[in-house]
């Protein structure tokens, strides 16, 4: 949820603009070397939990596939983003690392991305990137563990009916 605030309320700050070695200003090399607060699994997944909430296409799809039940989508995320959790996939987290991976539909389309922005913005490059292929090695476990069970259900009916 966004909450504007009227400009009258911001406080202005001051922009230093005063040229380094570089060449550059300064507020151009600030924000390219901007440091990120470092935040807990718990804390990272409320953020991103909120972003899902903020976009109108996500939340809609996520409403719709948690039955309404957004403390179960927030403990979902909270397993999906820790890599230290030992804990199995629920069929909502496994969905929801589906869309987060998947180029598969609309919503894979703009979830995808929109979730990899989200973590960009939100905590340091690197650790952006180590859950990203976090999330994407879930992924992976998921997609190997479907192919399984088709390979078990699917090929004895097949041959059955030869």
């Amino acid at each position: 949820m966004t909450i504007p605030m009227p400009l009258e309320d911001r406080q202005a700050l001051p922009v230093r603009i005063e040229l380094l070695d570089t060449g550059l200003p300064l507020k151009t090399m600030t924000n390219r070397t901007k440091t990120r607060v470092q935040l807990s699994t718990a804390e990272l997944a409320f953020r991103i939990f909120a972003a899902f909430r903020a976009h109108p296409h996500i939340n809609n799809v996520l409403t719709h596939i948690s039955f309404s039940n957004w403390p179960q989508v927030e403990r979902a995320l909270n397993v999906i983003l820790d890599p230290a959790a030992s804990e199995e996939l629920s069929p909502l987290a496994r969905n929801i690392v589906d869309l987060m991976c998947a180029d598969r539909g609309i919503t894979g389309k703009i979830l995808k991305p929109y979730f990899h922005d989200a973590l960009e913005r939100l905590i340091d490059p690197y650790r952006a990137e180590r859950l990203i292929r976090h999330v994407e090695a879930l992924f992976t476990e998921i997609e190997r563990g479907a192919n399984i069970l088709l390979t078990v259900f699917i090929e004895p009916i097949q041959g059955h009916s030869s």
